[in-house]
């Protein structure tokens, strides 16, 4: 599994729903991440760009999932998931690709 910063920008409609009746959405993120199968880190919120951010450890095809349910719900007007690697992971892969880089042509080559 991967981990993903994801964040994604509420609808109008969400933020009203929210202030008609408070709740604690922490909860239904965790909810929903649990019956995806998904490992919630960490869940914030900036009410001034409307978004709520995340990191969850996943698989890809439920991160494509999780994007999918919150645009069909309408609570969301975007949703954008980065894979994100921590330093070791990050030397691992330019050893790898120093290695491999020669088998590569590039197109204006």
């Amino acid at each position: 599994m991967a981990l993903y910063l994801m964040n994604a920008k509420y609808s109008n409609a969400a933020y009203k729903g929210m202030v008609d009746t408070p709740q604690d959405r922490a909860a239904a993120a965790h909810k929903l991440a649990d019956a995806l199968e998904m490992k919630m880190h960490q869940i914030y919120f900036s009410v001034s760009s409307a978004e709520i951010v995340f990191i969850v450890e996943a698989e890809a095809g439920k991160v494509a999932a999780l994007e999918m349910i919150g645009m069909s719900t309408s609570s969301f007007t975007s949703f954008e998931a980065l894979e994100i690697i921590d330093s070791k992971s990050m030397t691992a892969a330019m050893e790898t690709a120093n290695k491999v880089v020669s088998a590569y042509q590039a197109p204006n080559k």
